[in-house]
């Protein structure tokens, strides 16, 4: 089942992640549900704290459309520097050319705790510093100016005024549609 995903700036945004530290089934279910719910948005991308879940694991997602899971991510080095358009779940329909490095080296480990090294650059260097920015408590907007920071913030509080009074007007689950979805 997918999980919402929090609109920034909510505290669970921009607040450090906490390492995983338990391989078992509840990250395994966690993992799923994030990846519905990347599906669900057609995001590129998810971290855990996008759905809430202070915990360091991301999924990644490369040009081919294939995904895979980082946990306890560390960006080993960088190297240098590109500019691409960037947008965000937790900030939708948004998008921003962002500075990021050409290329880095991660660490990280898999669903089953195993260590592996990447070397990545252009778009999966830049959606693997974007997933691992989410877990340090940072989202794409920090980097850019203070001006565009002070608009984006506007228009996401008045999206989370409008997505609140949706939630207090939509029936309770037992009375909705069977079989719909939510939007």
């Amino acid at each position: 089942m997918a999980r919402d995903i929090v609109i920034w700036p909510h505290k669970v945004l921009t607040t450090s992640t906490q390492p995983v530290t338990d391989f078992g089934p509840a990250l395994e279910k966690l993992l799923e549900e994030m990846a519905e719910s990347m599906a669900e948005a057609k995001g590129i991308g998810i971290a855990a704290n996008q759905v809430g879940v202070p915990l360091r694991v991301a999924i990644v997602g490369r040009e081919d459309g294939t995904s895979f899971e980082i946990v306890n991510p560390q960006i080993l080095s960088k190297q240098g520097s590109i500019k691409l358009e960037e947008g965000c779940l937790s900030v939708p329909d948004v998008w921003k050319k962002c500075p990021r490095v050409e290329k880095v080296k991660v660490r990280y480990q898999d669903k089953t705790a195993q260590w592996h090294e990447l070397e990545a650059e252009g778009r999966l260097a830049h959606v693997l510093q974007h997933e691992i920015d989410h877990l340090d408590g940072h989202v794409f907007v920090d980097h850019l100016s203070s001006v565009d920071r002070t608009l984006i913030l506007e228009r996401m509080r008045k999206l989370q005024k409008s997505l609140a009074r949706q939630k207090d007007e939509a029936p309770p689950p037992e009375q909705k549609a069977k079989g719909s979805k939510r939007s």
